[in-house]
């Protein structure tokens, strides 16, 4: 099936694909906005892991654990 097609499609951003972009998308927001962007599943120490995710948890509620 194709996209609905519109004047405004090619200036529509396409969503990244590639790890690496989207590594780099998350090193631009840390450098340019003071943002973190941090996947849990990522974070291999146990302790610094379980920190991250109650700290999320408690400013932003409870996450589902599937997408």
């Amino acid at each position: 099936m194709s996209e609905p097609r519109s004047s405004l499609s090619r200036r529509q951003p396409r969503p990244p694909t590639e790890i690496e972009q989207l590594r780099r998308m998350r090193a631009a927001a840390w450098h340019g906005q003071g943002v973190a962007v941090i996947r849990p599943e990522e974070v291999e120490d146990d302790w610094i892991r379980q920190a991250i995710v109650n700290e999320a948890d408690r400013l932003y509620g409870k996450r589902n654990r599937e997408p």
